[in-house]
């Protein structure tokens, strides 16, 4: 079954996020306002840093589940993980979406941000019932 989800590269939203903050807030105190006026501005540009942000990022992905592997797929890569060597797979819902976490019997948990933020309803929720009735241990949080 595939399910299409969208994801995010969470190293790139958190720069570009931090990077247009800065930029927006190094530009406000070059005008020559009171300092509350400047706050309200970098305040009221925080929307549209989040969109931009979020657009920059975008990493949408094509989950595959079989009876032996669990298979992402990104537009430039594609990770298999057998289902015999995953422990857990937990769901931890975020303000903006959800954070899939794989954990592994003998290797570190492997990360997976879903984004819900100004994008159009996804497979998160086929997703969801499709790794209750998998064979592997699922856990939404």
């Amino acid at each position: 079954m595939e399910f299409h989800i969208h994801t995010l590269h969470r190293g790139k939203f958190m720069s570009s996020f931090l990077l247009l903050l800065f930029v927006v807030g190094g530009l406000s105190s070059l005008i020559p306002f009171q300092e509350i006026v400047k706050i309200i501005i970098v305040l009221f540009t925080i929307p549209a840093i989040l969109f931009i942000s979020v657009k920059i990022s975008q990493n949408p992905s094509v989950w595959t589940l079989t009876e032996e592997n669990i298979t992402i797929t990104f537009p430039d890569k594609e990770i298999s993980h057998p289902l015999s060597e995953i422990n857990h797979i937990q769901s931890l819902t975020r303000s903006g979406g959800a954070l899939y976490v794989i954990h592994f019997h003998k290797k570190s948990p492997a990360r997976y941000w879903r984004n819900k933020l100004f994008q159009d309803e996804d497979d998160n929720q086929h997703l969801h019932q499709a790794l209750i009735n998998s064979t592997v241990e699922y856990y939404k949080f």
